[in-house]
């Protein structure tokens, strides 16, 4: 038994599992960790490429709209994440023997499609599944596909000198395309092994991870800053008059600061992989929540840095250090040279910077993709027939679903590479899965917890009073069912 997708397919094979001890972590086959690793693996599954595209939002859209966007989701976020904490730990007290109910989080792991089922029976289970499977298929798809153009251009700025490489482009050379299909493969082999290995494993990995985002978000707001101290307000004036929102607001932008702000911090579905290993469940809100309010502080300082130090905004930020010397504000031509006659394009740490910043994106999908993968896995597994798990085993069992998860996308990605309707349909579920979704789980989970248990039915140890309530949730169900309405809305009026 090496993790709790087992569970799920000792359970569906008719394996009586009732006397496992799901609080012990050698028993479940779990290496659990502590409270800085989880705070890691959730800054790196929330901080994800969407970040990049801030700054572009809050340029086009203007800074106190696409702020208050951002502020509402930030805030959003916060309540269906302590509603998806809820709903698991639900789970896990209709799924125990115990009476009276416990509902708590243990080392047995219920994804969501699983807390769908627990909470409505097979509609339940068909309501989470598709969106969630189809959202996770598009953002690995995705995923895949940034890694390898931008390898793929990379190679070309630095290697091929004076040459581009645009893997998206129609008429795109058979050299770009072999750049880009060598990156995809390079790509293949790392996420594989990473999706292969347990949560627990990818601790030391995940953290150097979160450094790196950490030191790269740093470097961004540090230089930007000095950038606009440098270039002083008359300049951040005539940016913004050459934009036209001397109101600081354009609502003729909204669809396009929308979606970017409302999503900002969406990774509820990971949770359940996440959470798992936490050796100390009872931090798990604080956990989370300390995440969510670091990355929403860096999406603000990124979002409003980039709008106001820049008088041409990249759609993807991280371009924007493509031309960073070092020198000046940092963008400014370098005029001396170690080496005579020849005037240097940057100082060295301006190099350093640069490299950091522009390879952002690329170690950014390295560090979310696994844990994308582990959560679609998870979730195809309760998925796939008896006929084909039985003869297999648990252990290969989960393996096979893991490759499932993981290997179509990346064909996928290889021979598609024109995504822009893939992307928006992602977008939508993403609203789905990430704000619909929990609301529905804490009404209708309290609801079956009112069925089968007695005596506080409902409570949990990240129970919030008024918050936590079906009439609130109810409310905040309505309020992000709009919220989805009116991206669906906004993205077809950007089409």
């Amino acid at each position: 038994m090496t993790d709790v997708e087992m569970q799920s397919y000792l359970l569906k094979e008719g394996t009586s599992v009732q006397s496992i001890d799901y609080d012990n972590a050698t028993v479940m086959g779990v290496r659990p960790y502590g409270r800085v690793i989880a705070l890691a693996m959730t800054l790196n599954c929330m901080i994800g490429t969407g970040c990049f595209g801030l700054p572009f939002a809050f340029a086009s859209a203007g800074i106190s709209l696409t702020s208050l966007l951002l502020l509402l989701g930030t805030v959003g976020s916060l309540v269906t994440m302590n509603y998806t904490l809820e709903a698991m730990a639900r789970a896990e007290g209709l799924s125990s023997t115990h009476h009276p109910a416990h509902h708590r989080l243990t080392y047995r792991r219920h994804n969501f499609s699983c807390i769908g089922h627990l909470f409505a029976g097979q509609t339940g289970y068909t309501i989470v599944q598709i969106p969630l499977v189809l959202y996770s298929f598009g953002c690995l798809w995705s995923f895949a596909s940034i890694f390898a153009s931008s390898c793929a251009s990379m190679f070309y700025t630095y290697v091929v000198v004076g040459d581009t490489c645009n893997a998206y482009a129609f008429d795109a050379t058979s050299g770009c395309t072999a750049a880009y299909l060598a990156s995809m493969f390079v790509f293949s082999i790392l996420v594989v092994g990473l999706v292969l290995m347990e949560m627990g494993d990818q601790a030391r990995i995940q953290k150097f991870l979160t450094i790196y985002h950490i030191v790269a978000l740093s470097l961004m707001v540090g230089t930007m800053s000095f950038k606009l101290y440098v270039d002083g307000w008359d300049a951040i004036q005539a940016r913004l008059l050459a934009r036209d929102v001397r109101t600081t607001s354009s609502f003729a932008h909204f669809s396009l600061a929308f979606g970017s702000t409302i999503l900002a911090l969406n990774c509820h579905h990971n949770m359940p992989d996440i959470m798992q290993p936490l050796s100390s469940k009872q931090h798990a809100r604080q956990v989370v929540f300390a995440a969510m309010v670091i990355g929403c502080v860096f999406y603000f300082l990124v979002g409003i840095l980039g709008a106001l130090a820049f008088d041409h905004v990249n759609p993807l930020a991280s371009l924007m250090w493509s031309d960073f010397t070092g020198c000046g504000n940092g963008w400014h031509p370098c005029s001396s040279s170690s080496v005579p006659g020849k005037p240097p394009t940057s100082t060295w740490l301006g190099s350093a910077v640069h490299i950091i910043v522009i390879m952002f994106p690329v170690v950014n999908i390295l560090s979310s993709y696994p844990m994308c993968g582990l959560t679609l896995a998870s979730n195809l597994l309760s998925a796939l027939p008896k006929s084909v798990t039985a003869p297999l085993g648990p252990s290969s069992a989960v393996q096979v679903a893991r490759m499932l998860a993981v290997l179509p996308t990346l064909v996928l990605a290889a021979v598609f590479k024109n995504l822009d309707d893939i992307f928006t349909v992602t977008g939508l579920f993403g609203f789905v899965i990430g704000l619909v979704v929990p609301c529905w789980f804490q009404v209708v989970g309290i609801s079956a917890c009112r069925r089968f248990t007695h005596d506080q039915p409902s409570h949990t140890p990240y129970t919030i009073p008024c918050l936590s309530s079906v009439a609130t949730a109810t409310v905040v169900l309505s309020v992000m069912l709009l919220a989805t309405a009116v991206a669906t809305v906004s993205i077809l009026v950007q089409r």
